[in-house]
């Protein structure tokens, strides 16, 4: 009986695990959805003060390796304050940065094509590499034009992590040799991005608020993927530093009020004067 109990489950758990790397193979579902969704489950803040003031599409993009579900809670966060909210998944390590622009631009006016009233403003929130998705898309000439946007942990000059590990094995086995390549600072993806027009540009980096940071692979303070410096734009108006890790920094509470704070206000919230 015991046996046969065991053979069941197994046999669950296989079927369970065919099915969802099936999904994964044939491109329907990015791999890290699951866990993302269950990152995303807290509750999410809200703010009567910080609710829209116009109609606002918030397009949103994930980072490398994760999916739609890396940012579900700021999703719904963005949803209960008023705002219109375009959060897709993309095959993040089987294209180019370039490409993925192309398939956000796709999508933006798909979206933007069937609303009933037109938005009043777009803005634009990337996580990681997603920052530098929409940057390629902004630079477009058919382009959106953008009130704002805000860049989380984004390597805007590269990663020096992506640097030191582009030529591994199981970096390119697990990240691939296309948009994870594009993330080392010597890539010359970043010659070619121009600089970034928008009124409000809000940068948020992580790290430890000291000279070190979490890795010992990184110069300063970092994140644990990306440096504090590595995350600054020259066009930036505001940034500001929240002492949270790569991964937390895509759906921690206070990450998602600085992003309430950024499209409400066009500036961050001291984190001192809460």
């Amino acid at each position: 009986m015991v046996s046969r109990r065991k053979r069941r489950v197994v046999g669950v758990l296989g079927t369970t695990l065919a099915v969802f790397l099936g999904v994964v193979a044939g491109g329907c579902m990015n791999p890290s959805l699951p866990t993302d969704l269950i990152l995303n489950l807290p509750g999410t803040p809200h703010d009567q003060e910080l609710e829209a003031t116009e109609r606002t599409l918030v397009v949103l993009q994930h980072g490398l390796w994760r999916s739609w579900g890396s940012m579900w809670r700021l999703e719904r966060a963005l949803e209960a304050h008023g705002y219109e909210v375009l959060n897709t998944s993309y095959p993040s390590t089987r294209a180019h940065i370039e490409d993925h622009a192309q398939r956000l631009a796709g999508h933006i006016e798909e979206r933007v094509s069937h609303s009933k009233d037109p938005f009043t403003r777009i803005c634009f929130v990337g996580h990681s590499m997603g920052g530098l998705v929409i940057r390629s898309y902004l630079q477009s000439e058919d382009a959106r034009g953008a009130w704002a946007c805000v860049f989380i942990a984004t390597p805007q000059r590269g990663a020096t992590l992506a640097q030191q590990n582009r030529e591994g094995f199981w970096f390119q086995l697990v990240l691939g040799t296309k948009s994870a390549s594009q993330l080392a600072s010597s890539d010359p993806y970043y010659a070619g991005l121009a600089p970034l027009h928008c009124d409000h540009i809000g940068v948020i980096s992580g790290g430890k608020g000291d000279d070190s940071g979490w890795s010992d692979k990184i110069p300063g303070d970092d994140d644990g993927a990306v440096g504090t410096d590595e995350a600054l734009l020259p066009e930036q108006t505001d940034a500001i530093r929240l002492r949270l890790g790569h991964t937390r920094l895509g759906f921690a509470a206070q990450t998602i009020r600085q992003v309430l704070v950024f499209l409400r206000h066009g500036k961050f919230e001291d984190p001192a004067t809460r």
